[in-house]
């Protein structure tokens, strides 16, 4: 099975460039994928969006969207089984 990389695309205001608070998480081999991906979930085709490929910037119908690279969360253990090992350990 093919490892697939997690890229983030950000809302961002078209003026002040701040963040708006909406995020996408898409998971795509490659920078061009996710920008394929966030025009899918806008509803947008390619033709309706300027991209800048030196940023990643997707700009269409007035909203801007930076994509990111981002890392899966690592698995977490539960508490018990993490210190399971260290209830039975003896110090002399």
């Amino acid at each position: 099975m093919k490892a697939t990389g997690m890229f983030k695309a950000i809302e961002l205001d078209a003026d002040s460039r701040q963040r708006t608070g909406r995020e996408y998480a898409l998971a795509a081999e490659t920078r061009q994928e996710a920008i394929n991906e966030l025009l899918r979930l806008l509803g947008r085709s390619p033709s309706e969006a300027r991209i800048d490929p030196t940023r990643t910037l997707v700009q269409t119908a007035g909203q801007l969207w930076t994509i990111v690279g981002a890392r899966a969360a690592a698995p977490q253990d539960a508490p018990g089984v993490r210190r399971a090992g260290a209830k039975h350990k003896r110090v002399r």
